[in-house]
């Protein structure tokens, strides 16, 4: 290949984005604005994660928050190495590729269908931006090595995106009541379906909401209990400062 092929390949290609971006674009900005929220959404829960702390622990009303059990950091060198900071990185990388994969065949099933979105990614899991969303927060969630309350808020924020992700669901149901129908037996969740659909549809927010938030806030409660009986087995040490 010679220089000015070369260059004339790349020109296309460039060409070709271009035009793809500019086809795109209301679509994406109708997209990407929504995503915007929600990622400064679990920002802002960072930023205040302490109130998140109450909803793990009401019994710190009143307390110092420096020298309780969610201000505690995990004591294993592991945590505190470049081979920890590495794996956040690329945590944050994976959810990044999935976010923008999930969102390109967003935008492409609603510029093609105006319909119900279910190509690619979106035919075997009906929520796949907000995975990436939850995958993302992980490490922004862990940036100060591993401590406690930032977990637990993690814990917390998957919860919310669950709710949020039934949300959608709902209002597509009452959207595209017959083809939603179809979409919801062969998809999964935030996770191509590995349950049953006969099974699944006890614990759907579409179908049997009355049973979902109980169990989902008993799954809540038993989390927040188990992440605390790990803090009394591992070394973890309060934060004084």
């Amino acid at each position: 290949m010679t220089i000015k092929q070369f260059i004339n390949n790349v020109l296309e290609r460039v060409l070709k984005i271009y035009t793809i971006f500019v086809i795109y674009s209301s679509v994406l900005a109708g997209i990407l604005f929504p995503m915007l929220f929600i990622g400064g959404f679990f920002l802002f829960l960072k930023n205040f994660y302490r109130f998140s702390w109450y909803l793990a622990d009401p019994t710190i009303f009143g307390q110092d928050l420096r020298t309780c059990w969610l201000n505690s950091h995990l004591q294993i060198p592991f945590f505190s190495s470049d081979i920890w900071l590495f794996l956040k990185v690329m945590i944050f990388i994976a959810g990044l590729i999935l976010f923008v994969i999930s969102l390109v065949w967003l935008v492409i099933g609603i510029r093609k269908n105006s319909e119900l979105v279910q190509n690619k990614i979106y035919k075997h899991m009906r929520h796949p931006q907000n995975l990436s969303i939850i995958i993302m927060a992980f490490p922004l969630f862990l940036y100060l090595g591993f401590r406690m309350g930032d977990f637990v808020s993690w814990v917390q924020f998957i919860f919310i995106m669950i709710i949020f992700s039934d949300i959608g669901d709902i209002k597509l149901k009452k959207k595209y009541p017959k083809e939603f129908q179809l979409y919801y037996e062969k998809s999964g969740f935030f996770l191509p379906r590995l349950i049953p659909y006969r099974i699944g549809r006890y614990f759907s927010a579409v179908y049997n909401k009355k049973f979902r938030y109980p169990l989902l806030l008993l799954i809540y409660i038993l989390s927040i209990f188990t992440l605390y009986q790990i803090f009394l087995v591992l070394p973890f040490f309060p934060l004084y400062i």
